[in-house]
């Protein structure tokens, strides 16, 4: 009953530590009752409840595929999906905490802790949403750490805490205490320089950017044409300032852009008055090897020319294509509702009057590489544009808008968000969002984005905590098998 006790607690600190609860200090400490609920049991014991704990967890925090709104009989893939993602979520969190007993595990768990986040967001399958480092976004001082080692080396430093605080509290050792609480400080104290410290920029680019919060329906409803018309017709009247880029969201127009003489005119008639080049979502189809090929594209548009696309190159799993299936024919046959789009390939930032921006669309937001790429590449600012009206109102819109928030600290570059429902924004460079637009509410502002030209550590490094942390797990593994004659520690 005690152990039971102490994982119920655990599980409140952990859940309050995360959005939307914004309790930051809790995740410093939250995982200390369930380190002490699993001492001393076996190792089935300690997985069948860490997955418990896990799985309750991610079910909150997907719980929002229910509310998307999808074609019919598409309904009992969603529930299924509700069953399995976090259950498939939960592995990556089990297996870093069966390992608090160990000799090293100060040095072992928040090492195992940040390889299966990594390995949880890489590939096709890829979803890295919702990472421990996400408890910190209103932490002020401890989320700028991200501008040196990324979101992994929060996390990395999250479990640390954890680990250490637990061996105090079991050893009652002074020196941990006040190792603990020295580290503490000195980190926040470094990210609270960071975040004090001015940040200059002579150059601005002048965007304006528009939610229509015109809800998205089955291919083809004209009801949807005629609501998106009205909106941004009204923008064409509301907008008389001179801009040099405006941002519509994915999914901005219904149905294809480059084949639509009505949806060309409509752009063309507000860049005109706006002297702006605008960047838009839509699908495009590319003929490839004789066959039509569908992808997520951003249009960068001036009056009637199409000036440049981007063809987004992380789709969503079993969302916009079945992973694999342009590798493997026979995947294609399968049908869970899913899109038929193919990946892009380029990362090569846009150019709006010799200024250059990469582009995020929607679910490519979560990845740290992919903006990491693009600054490389040379873009001085961020765009994303995204389309969650498809998730109600959930929680799953605000955890995707506040994910973005990473990316502007690690690359240290200013973020414009546009959203057809919302949440649009400006994010600075150090992750507050000056300018914002809510859910389901029309809108649109103006703003003057500096523009950044240099590299952080993160853009020049990348996750090389990653990569410490696998030699750190690769050297106990030898030295329990080698130095200790093969003992498991």
């Amino acid at each position: 009953m005690k152990k039971l006790k102490f994982i119920f607690f655990s599980f409140a600190l952990f859940t309050f530590s995360f959005l939307p609860f914004k309790l930051f200090p809790l995740a410093f400490i939250s995982l200390i009752p369930l380190f002490t609920a699993l001492e001393g049991l076996s190792k089935i014991k300690k997985t069948l409840i860490l997955l418990a704990f896990f799985y309750l967890f991610w079910i909150i925090h997907t719980f929002w595929i229910l509310n998307m709104e999808v074609e019919p009989g598409v309904e009992k893939w969603l529930i299924l999906g509700l069953i399995f993602l976090p259950l498939y979520m939960s592995v990556f969190n089990v297996v870093p905490l069966l390992y608090t007993e160990s000799r090293f595990s100060w040095l072992l768990t928040p090492s195992l802790w940040i390889l299966f986040e990594f390995i949880r967001g890489r590939g096709d399958t890829g979803f890295p949403w919702m990472p421990i480092a996400s408890t910190q976004l209103y932490n002020p001082a401890f989320r700028m750490l991200a501008r040196i080692g990324g979101i992994y080396l929060i996390g990395w430093l999250i479990l640390l805490f954890n680990v250490l605080l637990y061996l105090y509290l079991k050893k009652r050792k002074l020196g941990i205490l006040i190792t603990w609480i020295s580290l503490l400080l000195l980190l926040h104290l470094g990210g609270l320089y960071l975040y004090l410290r001015p940040e200059n920029s002579s150059e601005k680019i002048k965007v304006a950017v528009f939610q229509p919060n015109v809800l998205p329906r089955e291919e083809y409803d004209p009801k949807e044409w005629e609501e998106t018309a009205q909106a941004f017709n009204e923008f064409y009247k509301e907008i008389n300032e001179k801009v040099e880029l405006i941002v519509f969201s994915e999914s901005a127009l219904p149905g294809y852009f480059r084949f639509s003489l009505r949806e060309q005119n409509l752009v063309k008639k507000i860049s005109k008055k706006s002297g702006a080049y605008i960047l838009l979502g839509s699908t495009d189809v590319q003929v490839e090897k004789g066959k039509k090929v569908p992808y997520n594209t951003a249009f960068l548009v001036k009056e009637d020319k199409i000036v440049a696309k981007y063809f987004k190159t992380h789709l969503v799993p079993f969302g916009e294509w079945l992973p694999f299936e342009d590798k493997f024919s026979f995947l294609q046959k399968l049908e869970f509702g899913q899109g038929d789009y193919r990946p892009g390939k380029s990362l090569t930032p846009l150019e709006v009057n010799g200024k250059s921006f990469g582009i995020l669309i929607c679910f490519e937001s979560l990845f740290p590489e992919i903006t990491k790429s693009f600054v490389l590449n040379g873009a001085q600012f961020l765009v994303n544009i995204t389309n969650d009206g498809w998730y109600g109102k959930s929680l799953g819109p605000v955890e995707h808008f506040e994910l973005l928030r990473y990316r502007a600290i690690e690359s240290e570059r200013f973020v414009i968000r546009s959203a057809k429902t919302g949440i649009s924004a400006i994010i600075d460079s150090k992750g507050r969002v000056l300018k914002r637009i809510g859910l389901f509410k029309r809108g649109y502002f103006i703003y003057e984005v500096p523009l950044k030209n240099n590299f952080t550590p993160y853009t020049r490094y990348g996750d090389i905590i990653v990569y410490l942390a696998f030699l750190i797990v690769l050297s106990i593994l030898v030295y329990n098998k080698l130095g200790s004659g093969g003992r498991n520690d």
